[in-house]
């Protein structure tokens, strides 16, 4: 069983759990009580738990998938992570990705028809797709593996805003005909930006760190395809989008006065982006991107906690009309 929750990474399973919960009560929730106290979520309790459950599945099933197919470069770069051949046989992985797969498919065609929009249920199918073909062809191939996950990734927290939304659509548009979620839209999109290039960072250092083994086997990954020294110049360039990015919007909440997110964005966000920066310049052993890629991850997560901050200044801003 320790064997099999290593294998799912069950820790990020948890926080892609954690993620949709939060955008759904701290993202969803407070827009829809600034449009109005009578505006709630259409969703039930039960049909958003399935979706979060098909959703962390497929997940599950790709970090099975990935696991099988990189044994070999496992070996080499982390010997100490293997799962797959030492605590479960692969067709015991195999076996346990095609069944996860199927049952998260099918409770991702349940969860859509149920909100009347079964062609949702495409989605999932593409995301299980996708992931195997990451985990076979695109991973090996340059830049375009990064691309795939980052978007992968982007895709937790729209796939709520979706459903969501789409519910919301049915049950207070045809009453209400000047109901949008518009603002939404501009959060989520942000929200998935941030998501997208931070996962993108995290993907580039982890393949610096890991290219003893993929240069074994022929992989065309970007440190190899170009060099380190490139690879974090792609590095530093993304982080300079996500600061401009970041201060486009502390610039915004200047003018509304809403200094709580300026605060948050400064300390959570951007002062670790810049050490991040500047550990992926010194950093020279697979050890140092090993830190470097935890800070990414403590920086994503650091983002996720900020729809906390938002949720408390719209619902105490609603208190205070």
């Amino acid at each position: 069983m320790l064997s099999f929750l290593k294998l799912i990474r069950v820790q990020n399973l948890l926080i892609i759990a954690f993620t949709q919960y939060v955008v759904r009560w701290c993202l969803i929730f407070p827009i829809l009580k600034a449009q109005s106290s009578y505006f709630e979520l259409q969703l039930s309790e039960l049909q958003f738990f399935l979706l979060v459950l098909s959703t962390v599945m497929i997940a599950a099933a790709g970090y099975i998938i990935n696991d099988y197919f990189d044994v070999r470069t496992d070996k080499l770069n982390h010997p100490e992570r293997l799962v797959i051949d030492k605590g479960i046989k692969r067709r015991v992985a195999m076996g346990a990705h095609m069944v996860i797969n199927i049952l998260a498919f099918m409770i991702g065609l349940y969860v859509s028809y149920s909100v009347g929009a079964p062609k949702l249920a495409f989605a999932h199918f593409m995301c299980i797709s996708g992931l195997w073909f990451y985990s076979t062809t695109f991973k090996k191939q340059f830049l375009l593996g990064n691309l795939v996950i980052a978007a992968f990734t982007a895709l937790v927290p729209f796939v709520v805003a979706v459903y969501e939304s789409l519910a919301c659509y049915k049950a207070y548009l045809p009453i209400d005909e000047k109901f949008n979620l518009n603002s939404l839209w501009i959060y989520c999109a942000g929200i998935c930006f941030f998501t997208f290039l931070i996962t993108l960072i995290r993907e580039i250092i982890k393949d610096i760190e890991k290219q003893e083994g993929d240069r074994e086997h022929g992989y065309n990954t970007i440190p190899i395809a170009i060099g380190v020294k490139f690879s974090k110049l792609i590095i530093f360039i993304i982080i300079a989008v996500l600061l401009l990015f970041l201060t486009y919007h502390q610039v915004k909440q200047f003018v509304t006065k809403d200094y709580l997110t300026i605060g948050y964005f400064l300390i959570a966000l951007q002062l670790p982006l810049l050490y991040l920066g500047f550990k992926v310049m010194k950093a020279g052993t697979k050890a140092d991107f090993e830190k470097a890629e935890t800070i990414t991850k403590g920086i994503m997560f650091a983002g996720i906690c900020y729809l906390f901050v938002f949720a408390y200044i719209i619902l105490d801003f609603i208190k205070m009309i």
